[in-house]
């Protein structure tokens, strides 16, 4: 019998205090409607509210309170500021750092493969227009040089087996060239 009486009385007091605390919540002006008033009217919280109290102002803001005015702002860093956690805009300035997708490592080692990239990429131009410069001529003579078997020497110069002289060496050809009586030509 003293254990249904305990727990009538506990069913009883349960009834009685849950209403009782939402009035005196209203009562005291904690609510999402006082909050967003406050904020309205003041351009900052002038009492405290509870954290669930803000959680339902920023989710009852109206659009253009919202829009037009810092409340929603004001109500978040407060209620940031209560959780113990960073605001999401950084500084309580009104303009986000943006941020990035990928990780600062990552970005770093990103940018150091482009710029390797790049170095090889011009080491290996480099040592390409060195080679055309420098010795890459086997093919053709230089001025006054010999071409190769079956190059062409360049002025002055005399053509390798079967090649052509140039024009100061008309004949200098491996064949039989103009100035040798037995051509047609």
């Amino acid at each position: 019998m003293t254990r249904r009486l305990f727990i009538v009385f506990a069913l009883v007091c349960a009834l009685v205090a849950g209403p009782a605390a939402a009035i005196a919540a209203a009562a005291s002006g904690d609510t999402a409607a006082a909050a967003i008033a406050d904020c309205s009217a003041n351009d900052r919280l002038t009492h405290h509210y509870s954290a669930a109290t803000l959680t339902a102002a920023l989710a009852k803001l109206p659009a253009d309170v919202r829009e037009y005015s810092d409340c929603y702002d004001v109500i978040e860093k407060q209620l940031f500021a209560q959780l113990g956690t960073s605001s999401s805009n950084g500084s309580g300035g009104g303009s986000s750092s943006g941020g990035s997708v990928l990780p600062t490592w990552l970005l770093i080692v990103i940018i150091l493969l482009a710029l390797g990239a790049l170095t090889f990429g011009a080491l290996a131009i480099r040592s390409r227009r060195a080679q055309q410069t420098d010795g890459g001529q086997g093919a053709q003579g230089g001025p006054g040089g010999q071409g190769g078997e079956g190059g062409e020497g360049g002025q002055g110069g005399q053509g390798g087996e079967g090649g052509e002289g140039g024009p100061e060496h008309p004949g200098a050809s491996g064949g039989s060239g103009p100035s040798d009586p037995g051509s047609p030509g």
